[in-house]
C-alpha cells in the first residue's frame, strides 16, 4: 500500500494505517530527535508527542508533497519547544539554587506558603482534565502505580493509558506555565 493510501486510511481513524506509519518512521525520527537532545528518555518522549500529534490531526492532514518532511519538521519544533521548556527550566532552577542559600527561616515561610500555592495550583490543573486523563495522571504519579497496574484498573491497553498520562502531563505542565507563578514553577522543579 502507498504512503498516500495509507494517510487517507488515517484520516479516516484507521489504527492499522497509524500503526504502520509509526512503524515505518519510529526508528527514522527518533535518531534524528536523539541528535537534538542527547538524551534517550526525553527522545522517546518526544517520538511518542510527534506521533500523538499526528493522530491528533489525522483528519486535518493535508499533505501534497512529502509526509517524512512533514513528519521531520514537526519533530524537530516539538523538539526546539520542548528545549526551549528545558532552558526556562534551567533558569528557575539557578532560582532555587538562590533561594537554597537563603536562611532556613526565610526559606521554610517561602515553602510552607509556595507548597500550598503549588498544592491548590496542581489540583486546578488536575481537576481540568478530562476524566480518563485525570484518573490516568492520579493512578501513576499520585497513586505509584505501574503502567500496567494504572492500565489493568482503567481497563485499558499499555500504549492507551500512556497517551492518556502523557497528554495529562502535558496538559498539567501548559496550566503551571501559563498560571503559575516562577516560584511555583521551582517547586515543581524541586519535587521531582
Amino acid at each position: 500500500m502507498n504512503e498516500q493510501e495509507l494517510l487517507k486510511r488515517l484520516a479516516a481513524g484507521d489504527q492499522a494505517a497509524f500503526t504502520a506509519i509509526y512503524l515505518q518512521y519510529h526508528g527514522g525520527i527518533y535518531t534524528y530527535l536523539l541528535k537534538f537532545t542527547k538524551n534517550p528518555l526525553l527522545t522517546e518522549d518526544l517520538v511518542h508527542d510527534v506521533f500523538l500529534k499526528i493522530w491528533e490531526v489525522r483528519e486535518q492532514l493535508d499533505i501534497k508533497s512529502s509526509f517524512a518532511g512533514y513528519l521531520y519538521r514537526l519533530a524537530r519544533n516539538t523538539a526546539l519547544t520542548q528545549l526551549n521548556r528545558l532552558t526556562l527550566f534551567d533558569t528557575v532552577r539557578d532560582e532555587v539554587m538562590h533561594r537554597m542559600s537563603l536562611g532556613i527561616h526565610e526559606q521554610s515561610v517561602l515553602n510552607a506558603v509556595e507548597q500550598k500555592q503549588y498544592e491548590e495550583l496542581l489540583q486546578r490543573a488536575i481537576d481540568n482534565l478530562p476524566p480518563q486523563r485525570r484518573e490516568a495522571f492520579i493512578l501513576c504519579r499520585q497513586q505509584g502505580k505501574s503502567y500496567e497496574e494504572a492500565a489493568a484498573l482503567m481497563n485499558i491497553s499499555r500504549n492507551t493509558f500512556k497517551q492518556h498520562l502523557s497528554l495529562a502531563v502535558k496538559s498539567i505542565r501548559d496550566y503551571l506555565l501559563e498560571h503559575g507563578h516562577i516560584s511555583l514553577l521551582m517547586l515543581l522543579i524541586a519535587m521531582k
